[in-house]
């Protein structure tokens, strides 16, 4: 089992299976939605969570695809770089380098990022936890 999978698992003793999409260092688990780095969590709140989320899946997303899940969401798609300024936020207080890699004119773009291993990885499984 991979480290950060052990991790969570500690972390969540009830050993149940949750959805799980590793992009190098970044992990994220559904239902709920949470996102790690290297182990350490990152708080994010339900519409950063779902603009992540749809970036760590697809690895880039153009800027309608990022209103949709905007408006999706019930959020205005004016608010768009404060979210976007969030998540970097968030993620730099746990010491990660930014994730997001904005493409001017086109939209975003995740910056992958090696995990503690060494592996930058992407991979969709479960985790038991």
């Amino acid at each position: 089992m991979h480290p950060h999978v052990q991790q969570l698992a500690v972390m969540h003793p009830l050993h149940e299976h949750r959805a799980l999409v590793k992009r190098g260092a970044v992990t994220m688990t559904v239902d709920p939605l949470e996102f790690h780095w290297n182990g350490a969590r990152v708080a994010l709140s339900p519409i950063e969570g779902a603009m992540l989320a749809a970036l760590l899946r697809r690895s880039r997303l153009r800027w309608g695809d990022v209103d949709a899940v905007l408006t999706g969401n019930g959020c205005c798609t004016y608010s768009r770089d404060v979210l976007i300024h969030r998540i970097r936020r968030k993620f730099a207080e746990v010491g990660a380098a930014d994730p997001i890699e904005t493409v001017r004119g086109w939209g975003l773009r995740f910056r992958n990022q090696a995990d503690a291993a060494g592996s930058s990885a992407f991979w969709i499984g479960a985790a038991q936890i």
